[in-house]
């Protein structure tokens, strides 16, 4: 697997035309990194079952919890979106500074999946994870948190 880094835009070739050009790397130890430069990343994976809640079929109920939940950890969106399906469930997204979240509700089963990337701390995304699971009054969860 490669991680692509470095996207330049907005390079033009001699003909006029836009390029791009990519710095791929094979792993985290072939970059050139200060010694004292820790890459502190955490993949959260969280599913939350048997939820007593009826956020998770409304966008606009949703849409207060998390935002709840980013306000209570000092948290500002800089993206997001809210996706009402018909007749019910979510899909949403929310960007922050250094975490990136997402959520795909299922009223009709009580549960919920829900992805958090987080590139500050551990602590933090899985504080969140524990704070979602108090909101969405969730019964049974199973929680996968993985370093990268």
């Amino acid at each position: 697997m490669c991680l692509v880094l470095e996207v330049k835009m907005n390079d033009v070739n001699k003909n006029g035309k836009e390029m791009r050009s990519y710095r791929t790397v094979r792993s985290i130890k072939s970059l050139k990194l200060k010694k004292d430069t820790k890459i502190n990343r955490v993949h959260v994976l969280l599913d939350l079952y048997e939820c007593d809640d009826k956020a998770l079929g409304k966008a606009s109920l949703l849409e207060q919890k998390v935002k709840k939940v980013f306000t209570q950890f000092e948290l500002e969106p800089k993206i997001q979106t809210f996706y009402q399906f018909q007749p019910f469930g979510v899909t949403a997204i929310v960007c922050a500074d250094g975490l990136s979240f997402t959520i795909h509700t299922w009223p009709e089963y009580k549960s919920a999946a829900i992805d958090l990337y987080s590139f500050n701390t551990r602590r933090t995304a899985t504080q969140i994870c524990d704070q979602l699971k108090t909101l969405f009054k969730s019964a049974e969860y199973e929680m996968k948190v993985r370093r990268r």
